[in-house]
């Protein structure tokens, strides 16, 4: 059985679903161009887990953690993850 994800964006009141029973690859495809189209921050969560998998504003991504940044690291079971420093108020400031 596929995963699937929920595509939500950054609202004055907080996350706001506009897209469930999405794949991955679809989700994070669709938020980055999203993101850069309306300035606004986007976020792919798993749908049962509510697990963050991707974060992006303004067609930047801040977060993804959906593939490795080191795949040796990955295999070795080492945490890699690609992150930049993000505050919340960055967050806030993206809608």
């Amino acid at each position: 059985m596929q995963q699937m994800f929920c595509i939500q964006r950054l609202s004055e009141k907080g996350w706001v679903s506009i897209a469930d029973d999405v794949s991955l690859l679809e989700a994070r495809a669709k938020a980055k161009l999203l993101s850069g189209e309306k300035f606004a921050a986007y976020r792919v969560i798993h749908m049962d887990q509510s697990d963050l998998q991707f974060l992006c504003r303004n067609g930047e991504i801040l977060v993804d953690l959906s593939e490795p940044a080191d795949l040796a690291a990955a295999i070795a079971g080492q945490p890699s993850v690609l992150m930049e420093d993000i505050s919340w108020k960055i967050l806030a400031e993206a809608n």
